[in-house]
Order: C-alpha cells, then sequence, then structure tokens
C-alpha cells in the first residue's frame, strides 16, 4: 500500500520579545494552541481508505523518512515561506507534494509554483476524486460539503505528540462575517453542522485515546445556536470532559445555556470583542452587530465570569481609528473588567479577505509572508507610526501580565467560586 505523510509545520513567532515564556498569557495562550492539525487529521481519515497514512509534527521532530509517495502540506499565511521550503526537501527526495488550507486556497497559483496538487477550499468531496485516481493539478470545491458525510479525524496519528488541547470542529461558517476573518472567507456565512451522533462518535474517540483530553471547540461561533448546543453540553456533561471554545457576545443573555456551561466542562470562553472602537468594529462588520454591543461589553464579561467561566477577550489592535490612547484605553479596560485573559492580536489583512482587498488598494503592502502572524503590523495606519505602536504594544503585553492585573484576576475568581 502506498504511503502519505501529512506534515504539520513549525508554529514560530518573529518578535523574540513577545515569544518570552516568562509572559503569563503567552504561555497560557500557547497551552490552548498546542494541538494537532486538525485539518490535516480530517483529510487524512479520507486518505486512509486507500493510503497508509503517517503524521509527522515539525515541532517536535524533524523529517527523517521520505519513503512516501505524497506529502500534504497545509500552511497558514506565515507558514507558506517555511511549506515552499520543505516542499522542495520533499520534491528532491522524489515525494510529490500537495497543497491545501485556507493561505493555498486563496493564492493557489502560488502554492503551485512549489508543489505538484492544490486543493482549493474544503477538501471533503474533491478528495473524492484523487482517491479514484482523477489526478489533477488543482481540485476546487464548487460546492460548501455536507459536514453529515465528514468521517471522525485520525486523531490516533497524534497520540504521539504531547499536545495541551484537542481540537474538534463541529460547524463551519459564521454570519457575522467580520472583514478581517479568513475563516468567513472560505466557510460562508450559512451555518453547516456535524450530527450529534458524529459529535459523540469524536468525543469518544478522543477520550478512547487520552486520559484526561483538554477539547478545543475551533468552531467560529460554537454556541449560535441553542438546541444543538443544549444537546452538545448534554453529551459533554455525560463524558466529564473539560472543554474550551469560541463565541459571541450574546452567550451572556442567553441563560438556558449559560447556567449549563460550568457543568459540562467549560473552563474558558473567547469572545471576540475586537475594539472598543465603534468606527473601527463599523469598518470591520458591516452589519453592526459588533458595534452595537460594545456598551454591552463589561456586562457580559461580569456575567458570564460569575458562572464561573474564564472569559478570553481577543482584540485587534492596528485597525485604522486607533492611536497612542488605544493602548491605554484597552489597559484599563482589561484592569477595570477583571476579565480572565486576552488574545491581542495585531490587525493582519490575510490575502483572500475583503480586509486584504481593501488596503492592498489603499497602499503597498508588506510581502514578506513570515510576517502576517498576527504579531507583526504589516501596513500603516494613519493614526501612530509603526515603531511606536510596536513599542505600545509590546509594553501593553507586558502590563497586562504584571501582577496588578493578575491579582485582580484571581481575587475575582476567588470571590465566585
Amino acid at each position: 500500500m502506498s504511503k502519505i505523510l501529512l506534515l504539520g509545520l513549525e508554529n514560530k513567532r518573529t518578535d523574540d520579545v513577545l515569544c518570552d515564556k516568562a509572559l503569563y498569557e503567552f504561555r497560557s495562550r500557547d497551552r490552548l494552541w498546542n494541538t494537532p492539525h486538525l485539518g490535516l487529521l480530517t483529510v487524512g481519515a479520507i486518505l486512509a481508505e486507500k493510503y497508509r497514512v503517517d503524521y509527522l509534527d515539525l515541532n517536535y521532530e524533524s523529517v527523517k523518512d521520505f519513503n512516501y509517495e505524497y506529502v500534504f502540506i497545509s500552511p497558514s499565511t506565515s507558514q507558506a515561506i517555511q511549506a515552499y521550503g520543505m516542499a522542495k526537501l520533499f520534491k528532491d527526495n522524489g515525494v510529490k507534494v500537495v497543497f491545501g488550507g485556507p493561505h493555498v486556497t486563496m493564492l493557489p497559483e502560488e502554492a503551485l509554483a512549489h508543489g505538484d496538487m492544490v486543493f482549493i477550499g474544503e477538501a471533503e468531496d474533491s478528495l473524492r476524486r484523487f482517491l479514484r485516481g482523477d489526478l489533477q493539478r488543482i481540485y476546487i470545491q464548487r460546492n460548501l460539503p455536507d459536514l453529515k458525510n465528514t468521517k471522525t479525524p485520525l486523531y490516533a496519528l497524534a497520540v504521539k505528540y504531547p499536545y495541551s488541547s484537542i481540537p474538534v470542529q463541529l460547524s463551519r461558517g459564521c454570519p457575522h462575517q467580520c472583514e478581517f476573518c479568513l475563516s468567513s472567507a472560505i466557510y460562508g456565512t450559512r451555518l453547516r453542522r456535524k450530527t450529534i451522533s458524529q459529535v459523540e462518535k469524536e468525543l469518544k474517540s478522543i477520550k478512547s485515546l487520552y486520559k484526561y483530553p483538554f477539547i478545543f471547540f475551533t468552531d467560529d461561533n460554537f454556541l449560535i445556536n441553542t438546541e444543538f448546543s443544549l444537546k452538545v453540553l448534554e453529551l459533554l456533561q455525560k463524558l466529564e470532559l473539560k472543554w474550551y471554545a469560541f463565541t459571541d457576545i450574546s452567550i451572556y443573555k442567553r441563560s438556558v445555556l449559560l447556567k449549563k456551561l460550568y457543568s459540562s466542562g467549560c473552563r474558558k470562553l473567547l469572545l471576540g470583542f475586537e475594539s472598543l472602537n465603534e468606527k473601527n468594529l463599523d469598518s470591520i462588520n458591516k452589519s453592526g452587530f459588533k458595534s452595537s454591543k460594545v456598551k454591552n461589553y463589561k456586562e457580559a464579561i461580569h456575567t458570564i465570569q460569575s458562572e464561573k467561566i474564564g472569559v478570553i477577550g481577543s482584540f485587534v489592535l492596528g485597525l485604522e481609528n486607533d492611536n497612542e490612547q488605544t493602548f491605554e484605553e484597552l489597559y484599563e479596560f482589561i484592569l477595570d473588567t477583571k476579565i480572565y485573559g486576552t488574545n491581542i492580536t495585531i490587525s493582519t489583512p490575510f490575502p483572500g479577505t475583503k480586509y486584504y482587498r481593501r488596503i492592498s488598494k489603499e497602499q503597498d503592502l508588506c510581502n514578506d509572508w513570515r510576517l502576517f502572524d498576527g504579531f507583526n503590523l504589516v501596513y500603516n495606519i494613519p493614526g501612530i507610526q509603526k515603531d511606536k505602536f510596536m513599542n505600545e504594544y509590546i509594553k501593553l503585553i507586558t502590563r497586562i501580565n504584571s501582577d496588578e492585573r493578575l491579582c485582580k484576576v484571581i481575587e475575582f475568581f476567588k470571590a465566585h467560586i
């Protein structure tokens, strides 16, 4: 039987200061994001119908064996240059290179210059053509696949690595369609989800492989449908699993769900606040959903955290209306709300997004994909110079890891647990 290698790329950050392991929030975030590559494991479940499939994560080991017919690589934008270098290594050793994933979907010709085949979009259906021997240079997924036909990812391939979290995806699509969101550009507005029986099968598979798995639901908006979510929460409670997910601010008013979160094993929720500036929010989210909720941010954080659920606030700095004062305002907000954690990244116009198209029309963008990691400002904003922006960003990251801030968080949760 021919062999296929699923190759997980290294996760690198380009700024040494932000890689400082002494910073609590970066250690915490690294634990949450220390996961196997879910896209590759999902693809692997289909490929295993015809091929022997192996999985190698370059974060833990190097490539020593080139005895494969194909290697499948799915880079993020910041991993693209690394991916193309690995592609040359494999091609030089007689292995055919197949690319897929978000960056490749948006820039297929770029990827094809370094590989043998490219999969555009979600690949569940187009992979079937590949398995039937219908070999093409470019495979295009014309229709959004029905997730009810998606197979359980090959989690067993990842057990050999010491991952902190195990990713699970129950749905694709998000109605909010933020301008900078790459997954929105790929998955669309219509929400598609797996069945409860599929969910149960995946979770039981994980539990059979890991003694104490921490589940990371990667859905763009995990709790968007109350009826479905209640069924999932019941299942999670029965299986006694601990978990973390992304959702939107509306969860704080949906008391039926909110009251069941902790008992179902939820310990953290990431909420995409994005910005405290309404003009920024109107710019990136044309529906007005985000800007209409700014006034509720503090109430939402307090309400959710009072239920013993840590709120991870996701904020994007470097939007057009940001200036030097933005950093101080955000720090005061973080301190005042006693928010459990933050995910503060720098606005990055990923290729294929509406944001990229808009910004690239207005100015020349940096073209070094390594810098498109969410921790570098790759274009100019009117309110603050780049060097000053990065200095203020690093200062903010340091301040939110201060004893003053962390003590406030600890005091809040001591009072509510």
